[in-house]
């Protein structure tokens, strides 16, 4: 049980500095859509190479395998304790790097020292992770200042000093070289899918928290039973592919999306005991620890090459569903038709008789603190979001005059990361409280990306807020556009439009909201820069154009606002101001809004259908200075001529 333990501490320690690590790639070190992939890459697999150093360490000195694996460990530790105090910027950027660095060396060295206890201990850390994200709401305790961060820090250091203290011998077997290899690649599929609360949040808010921690806790009960069946594996392996299928690719059915999640864990978790149950041919060409290095060079491989395609435009969704077949396919060619009992592995690797295995009612006895703990999690997952994330209070510096007509906010959010590459709802929440919105029209919303540390960003801001969240997918189901409001809603339309070649997809959130008798189309878009030949802002501009002519046709006013990257005066603000559509920033121009740390470009804009008047609610141009993302809100009120 304490190398269960030790090992979950560390791969709780893992996800919690990648959280950080990912995003700073694409927010400090370069820019996402502006620096090359590639170079962005490049850094990354820097970094994980960097972890093999401790490795050199150990191979060529005196320095034991025990004592590097803590030294790691501990070090691990430290940058998450230090990434809790650092305020964004370098500093976040170096001690997530560091973090990481020492968390692929700790991985590494874990493979070789846990033997079947490995599988079982990193189901553990899966649980411990998911559980808490999900209590906290999504919202990564990494990035929070409040009881609710420190007390998760608090247990979760307080279990690494003890797994620090634990004298802990090398496993009773030595630890398959195949699953080395590929625990952390399996990793991408449980931090991007299966074991990550704010995907299934999209897709059902509460209720997908509770089935990823149930299923993350069903894994744990599944883990150390039965290793190496080859038919368990293969089951397993079509289960994992399929639930990957089902989640990843586009227009994929959401009625099975969270069965998938209630059974992808578990199902990870037996192929991975396939592997460690994997029969080795002759002499292993590498052991368990060289193994882990080359599946982490994989790993980080893996995570660039698929979100990279969203910015050079190939389907790197397959990645996902070729990962899970590829593991299967490994095991199940190496896995022995027989089971062995986890708990009784021999270093032969030979099963025992059916004599001197436990027996299953004391194998079911094992079973009553795994239910319970199993019903706590649960409890904690749907009880904890409420209460770790309340709502705010408008800011007693906001707008207080009673305004007439519809206030209008329109911002995009870049994934809720700011200028210094940290993600703070709690005060975007307080400056658009402190607006005081009837509508907020959202841009570049992330509701699980790995990449950007796997939070629900929209349910985030609903529950700080107490608004009714939209959603529009664009680049893929979890990344787009949104509208937040308190009044009364009908009419949603999350209408795709042709990406015109653009790298990223884009789309047209449409709905009808009614203040005070007066029904209104709202509409909440991003229009993608384009490169190449041809110009497909203009046709999406175009498209746009249409889309609110159609919606107005209903007799209500449209309002239509967001991230345009246009500017006035191009042809394709000429093309949406033809179609009828006034600007309601004219009397405040010029009206810069990107970058936020130094506004230049006039790209954010809200468009009035016909019979909207719009007034600023202040005599300054209004955009609401802020670092919050790397563009500035703008707030109009519009009022209906009739």
């Amino acid at each position: 049980m304490k190398r269960v333990l030790a090992v979950a501490a560390g791969f709780w320690l893992l996800v919690d500095v990648l959280r950080v690590w990912a995003p700073s790639l694409i927010t400090i070190f370069g820019q996402a859509a502006a620096t090359p992939a590639e170079l962005m890459g490049a850094f990354a697999l820097a970094v994980v190479v960097a972890g093999f150093l401790p490795l050199l360490v150990v191979r060529f000195s005196r320095v034991g395998e025990a004592r590097m694996l803590r030294l790691t460990l501990a070090g691990a530790l430290l940058c998450r304790v230090a990434l809790q105090l650092v305020g964004g910027g370098d500093p976040q950027l170096w001690w997530s790097s560091a973090g990481v660095a020492c968390a692929v060396a700790w991985c590494c060295l874990a493979a070789s020292r846990s033997g079947p206890d490995l599988v079982r201990g990193y189901a553990v850390g899966l649980a411990l992770a998911a559980t808490t994200h999900a209590a906290l709401g999504t919202w990564g305790a990494v990035w929070r200042d409040d009881v609710w961060a420190w007390l998760v820090l608090l247990v979760q250091s307080g279990l690494v000093v003890a797994a620090l203290g634990w004298r802990v011998a090398r496993g009773p077997a030595p630890t398959s070289s195949a699953l080395a290899f590929w625990l952390l690649p399996s990793y991408l599929l449980a931090g991007t899918w299966a074991a990550n609360p704010a995907r299934a949040s999209s897709l059902a808010d509460t209720w997908g928290l509770l089935v990823v921690v149930l299923g993350c806790v069903a894994a744990v009960g599944f883990a150390g039973r039965r290793v190496g069946r080859r038919g368990a594996t293969v089951l397993a392996g079509l289960v994992l592919t399929a639930a990957t299928a089902a989640v990843m690719l586009p227009d994929s059915s959401s009625r099975w999306q969270l069965l998938a999640f209630v059974v992808g864990v578990p199902a990870l978790v037996v192929v991975l005991e396939g592997l460690a149950g994997a029969r080795p041919s002759g002499a292993p060409r590498f052991g368990p620890v060289p193994s882990a290095a080359v599946g982490a060079v994989l790993w980080v491989l893996l995570l660039f090459a698929y979100y990279a395609g969203y910015d050079l435009g190939y389907r790197a969704d397959l990645v996902f569903v070729a990962l899970p077949a590829a593991m299967t396919l490994v095991a199940a060619r190496r896995a022995p038709t027989a089971a062995v009992d986890g708990d009784r592995l021999r270093e032969d690797r030979q099963p025992r008789a059916a004599s001197q295995l436990p027996r299953t009612r004391d194998r079911r006895a094992g079973d009553g603190p795994i239910v319970a703990v199993g019903m706590l999690a649960l409890l904690l997952a749907g009880l904890g979001p409420p209460l770790t994330t309340p709502e705010v209070a408008p800011r007693p510096d906001g707008p207080s005059d009673g305004h007439d007509g519809l206030r209008v906010m329109a911002w995009n959010l870049r994934m809720g990361y700011g200028m210094d590459g940290t993600f703070e709802p709690q005060a975007v929440a307080e400056l658009i409280a402190g607006q005081q919105p009837d509508v907020v029209l959202l841009s570049e919303i992330d509701r699980a990306w790995l990449l950007n540390g796997g939070q629900d960003q929209l349910a985030i801001l609903a529950r700080l807020l107490g608004m009714e969240a939209h959603f529009g997918p664009a680049a893929d189901p979890v990344w787009g556009d949104a509208i937040l409001t308190d009044l009364p809603v009908s009419d949603i339309d999350a209408h795709p439009l042709n990406s015109y070649d653009a790298v990223t997809g884009a789309q047209a959130l449409a709905l009808t909201v009614e203040l005070d008798g007066t029904a209104y189309d709202v509409v909440s878009t991003h229009v993608q820069p384009h490169g190449g030949s041809g110009d497909g802002s203009l046709e999406q501009a175009r498209d746009l154009a249409r889309f609110t002519a159609e919606r107005g046709a209903s007799g209500h006013p449209v309002v239509m606002g967001g991230d345009f990257n246009l500017q006035p005066g191009d042809d394709s603000w000429k093309a949406l101001i033809r179609s009828g559509l006034s600007d309601a920033l004219s009397a405040a121009r010029p009206l810069p809004t990107s970058p936020a740390d130094d506004p230049e470009e006039q790209i954010d804009h809200v468009f009035l259908g016909r019979g909207l008047d719009a007034r600023l609610v202040a005599t300054t141009p209004h955009s609401v200075p802020s670092e919050l993302s790397d563009h500035l809100p703008v707030v109009v009120t519009v009022q209906n001529r009739g």
